[in-house]
């Protein structure tokens, strides 16, 4: 072989060298082109394990046709009560559960777009009960001992067992415990002859739901 020959084939070796060298420090161009996956703007990792938790049946819920039952505002979802949620929440779930799984966007949005539209009408419902219930203990809270205040009891006991279905069961169960205490307070009260300047009605002690019978029409208990 001539030395022409000899040059030619030592400068195809080192290209070939040069060109092996090359493609066992560099990565794949294709790898180069794909950045790490990055959470969307304002996403926090953290949020992806509050995902699962809670007892809410959120499809369920979402498949329904009407609106939601006040009582399910206390299923819990993403770490909240159902009544704590806010529009915000929804909003940052949209970017959230598709982010932290592999779950399509676009049922994720159909979903809590469906959702946040029977909770926030709940809590709507609800915060009018919550309006109620304030109103109401306000007035308990006043009323004098006498036997119209015995009778405003029991109807505000009655309009409870109405509203139920447009509160929470612990919203019906506060309103209950404050009517208790204020039926006691006034059988208590009727004892005293006066409280401030409100005359105690003696009447008060008969129970005002029973017919009274004049005195000179009664008769003795058989036997």
């Amino acid at each position: 072989m001539t030395s022409y020959g000899k040059s030619a084939r030592m400068t195809v070796l080192a290209i070939l060298g040069a060109l092996a060298l090359q493609l066992f420090v560099l990565p794949p161009a294709e790898a180069q082109q794909t950045p790490p996956a990055e959470p969307p703007k304002d996403v926090n990792d953290a949020d992806c394990s509050k995902i699962p938790g809670g007892n809410a049946p959120i499809n369920i819920l979402a498949r329904l046709k009407g609106g939601m039952a006040v009582e399910n505002l206390e299923f819990t979802y993403f770490r909240k009560k159902l009544y704590e949620l806010k529009q915000e929440d929804f909003d940052y779930l949209k970017k959230l559960i598709p982010y932290c799984g592999d779950q399509k966007t676009e049922q994720v949005e159909y979903i809590l777009d469906r959702l946040s539209v029977l909770v926030l009408e709940a809590q709507q419902t609800r915060q009018k009960s919550i309006d109620w219930i304030k109103e109401t203990v306000e007035k308990l809270e006043k009323l004098p001992a006498t036997k119209a205040s015995i009778e405003e009891v029991h109807n505000i006991e009655v309009a409870l067992k109405n509203r139920q279905l447009e509160m929470t069961r612990a919203d019906g169960n506060y309103l209950a415990m404050k009517l208790n205490d204020t039926r006691n307070r006034l059988y208590r009260d009727a004892n005293v002859n006066a409280t401030g300047t409100e005359t105690q009605d003696p009447g008060l002690l008969i129970s005002p739901f029973l017919p009274e019978i004049p005195a000179d029409e009664r008769k003795p208990d058989p036997g």
